[in-house]
């Protein structure tokens, strides 16, 4: 079994939309998280979107409304975090969709809606020889370490530098056992699935992303989406 897991559970407090969360911004006449779900629809056999939970009826009204012949996508409750979204995505597979340990889950971004086809196939494709890969595109700027942010501490070799993307995959019994063997500390300090696979010693493998791969954070990032969608 193949999972897309749309992790969109944010409310978007970054882009100054007001209450709209940016996943419900309009995107080439849709919402953005239903423009990103689509293209998962060919190459996975379930889709599970982790939506806040104030959001929840209104998201599952758009899927009905934009999707009404899917009977493969559901809406779940998302958690406290990132992590904790996927756990809940991972959680109502297992119970609704009779989910097995080796079964695959893309999880990706929600308003990251220009993934294409050859990163998901590549990415389903890199997990027979690795347990974890993320799509990354190497940094194009000069990367400076500071902990204070207003001191420069180092300027690491930019050849060295990738910026991760999504998706990123994985089998979903990996998973659970890791989460459940990670500290709440551990947790908190990784801040999505390939830090948590890190942190047991686990190798992530990257996949080529593409620099129109853009996730939709600040006002800029929709502009640039919406020039895009209309191309």
């Amino acid at each position: 079994m193949i999972i897309a897991g749309i992790v969109a559970g944010g409310t978007g407090s970054r882009m100054g939309n007001g209450d709209l969360p940016k996943q419900f911004m309009e995107l080439g006449g849709k919402p953005v998280f239903i423009y990103t779900a689509e293209k998962f629809i060919k190459q996975s056999d379930f889709i599970i979107i982790g939506m806040n939970k104030e959001w929840l009826k209104t998201a599952e009204f758009l899927v009905q409304k934009f999707l009404p012949e899917s009977k493969n996508i559901f809406v779940t409750e998302g958690g406290s975090d990132r992590n904790g979204t996927v756990k809940n995505i991972i959680a109502f597979a297992r119970e609704k969709l009779k989910c097995r340990h080796d079964d695959i889950i893309l999880t990706h971004d929600g308003a990251r809606p220009f993934v294409d086809e050859r990163m998901i196939s590549e990415s389903i494709s890199a997990i027979e020889k690795c347990d974890i890969c993320t799509v990354a595109v190497p940094a194009t700027d000069t990367i400076v370490v500071s902990a204070d942010g207003e001191f420069a501490e180092d300027f690491p070799d930019r050849s060295k530098m990738f910026l991760v993307q999504t998706p990123q995959t994985f089998r979903t019994g990996d998973f659970d056992e890791i989460y459940h063997s990670l500290s709440e500390k551990e947790k908190k300090t990784a801040t999505d699935v390939c830090r948590l696979f890190m942190a047991k010693g686990k190798k992530v493998m990257l996949i080529k992303g593409s620099a129109e791969n853009i996730k939709i954070t600040y006002a800029q990032d929709y502009k640039m989406a919406r020039f895009m969608a209309e191309k």
